[in-house]
């Protein structure tokens, strides 16, 4: 077995959006699937995001010797993440489909949270595939 076989051979992870309730593929008005391209957690543009992070609440814990954190503070930690590592999606949202901005994506996340849910079983899978 070559090692080189258990690597991953795409650095992003295509996210198909489903109904929460049915789980049926979620479309636009034109018919055409809506999707959130996500980058890999093993992708140098993930990282760079995760890196940023990190050492953001590293020298906020050195500076201010605060190594405590809320359930809202680590919510919106992972909302950020998700928003920086989103590469592009396809969306119908509030009639019209959003270009993709950090921000957008943060509101998104937020206000149609079982996305997030999606995202994050989707990478998992994606992440698994050496089971396969």
């Amino acid at each position: 077995m070559d090692l080189k076989d258990l690597t991953p051979t795409s650095d992003v992870v295509v996210v198909n959006l489903t109904h929460p309730a049915d789980g049926s593929i979620l479309y636009d008005n034109s018919k055409k699937p809506m999707t959130i391209t996500m980058y890999a957690p093993h992708s140098k543009e993930y990282k760079k995001v995760l890196y940023e992070q990190t050492n953001k609440r590293l020298k906020q814990a050195q500076s201010k010797k605060k190594t405590e954190f809320t359930a809202e503070e680590i919510e919106e930690i992972g909302i950020e993440l998700l928003a920086k590592t989103t590469k592009e999606w396809h969306l119908l949202y509030n009639g019209e489909n959003p270009k993709l901005s950090v921000s957008k994506a943060k509101d998104t996340y937020t206000e149609v949270f079982w996305i997030r849910n999606q995202i994050e079983e989707q990478v998992a899978d994606y992440l698994s595939f050496m089971k396969a």
